[in-house]
């Protein structure tokens, strides 16, 4: 089958579909992880009937059918049946012509900020028709965005945030990670650097940092704390280098609050050493 025919027969099948869901029948299929968490959190995974293969949590989300990764199963979405597409940070915005030639309406959520991922919780009750689960949410939010506020007579730590080690690379101060990290009540070593730096080893050790945290799959952190001239570094002295999930921290979504409050814990055991 020839590209143009196969474009065809999507296209027929997408109208076809399409035109035997009840009007008043919302169907979504989330493109990626952070909108997946977000659909459960505010209680309206009835209405998702599909997600991405990298969409694992919450565990039951994994019931529901898969569309796909980066490269999307587009007949697959079309047999869905969805009356909305929800993308993050343009992750599939290259297959938004073809989603426009189908008939699909696919909505992207710029999320780069904690403020945003509450205006994506109300942006996502309204699309699914359901208010009040987005004011829930962001009522939540608010409160426990409160409840771990920095306190402003403490000083802040230091923090070294290391995003992938091939080479080393941080989280910025200017990052979505970076917002965290202050939240949390932390100071960021990288704070003019750009979002995700590749790392000078000298300017860690310069900065010593007296906390490190590591945000992918790490075997050892005994092998870690090997490396050159990290023995002196304040953090590997106090025991303070910490590997963590990182799906809490690069994906915008409702468990952020999660990672603050990890740090805010670290950050309580790095005070009470001093």
């Amino acid at each position: 089958m020839t590209k143009r025919s196969t474009a065809a027969l999507l296209l027929f099948l997408s109208v076809f579909f399409l035109s035997i869901v009840n009007a008043s029948e919302t169907r979504v299929i989330s493109l990626v992880p952070s909108q997946t968490e977000m659909i459960y959190a505010l209680g309206l995974e009835d209405c998702m009937v599909g997600r991405s293969d990298y969409c694992n949590f919450p565990p039951e989300a994994q019931q529901k059918p898969s569309i796909g990764n980066m490269e999307l199963n587009i007949e697959k979405i079309v047999s869905l049946r969805p009356t909305l597409l929800l993308d993050t940070n343009s992750m599939h915005q290259r297959y938004a012509p073809l989603f426009q030639q189908l008939g699909l309406r696919y909505i992207n959520m710029p999320t780069t900020t904690l403020q945003q991922v509450k205006e994506a919780a109300a942006k996502v009750a309204e699309l699914l028709g359901n208010t009040k689960a987005g004011e829930r949410f962001s009522e939540d939010w608010d409160a426990r965005l409160r409840r771990i506020s920095p306190d402003s007579s403490e000083k802040p730590v230091s923090v070294y945030f290391e995003i992938w080690d091939t080479p080393a690379q941080a989280a910025g101060d200017s990052s979505f990670i970076g917002e965290i990290i202050r939240q949390a009540g932390g100071r960021n070593i990288y704070a003019s650097q750009g979002d995700y730096p590749v790392v000078n080893p000298e300017t860690l050790l310069k900065e010593d940092p007296e906390v490190i945290l590591l945000s992918y799959p790490v075997t050892s952190l005994e092998n870690i704390k090997k490396r050159p001239g990290w023995s002196a570094l304040r953090a590997i002295k106090g025991n303070h280098l910490y590997a963590l999930d990182q799906d809490l921290f690069v994906r915008p979504g409702p468990r952020n609050l999660n990672a603050v409050d990890r740090l805010h814990e670290i950050f309580k055991k790095v005070r009470s050493n001093e």
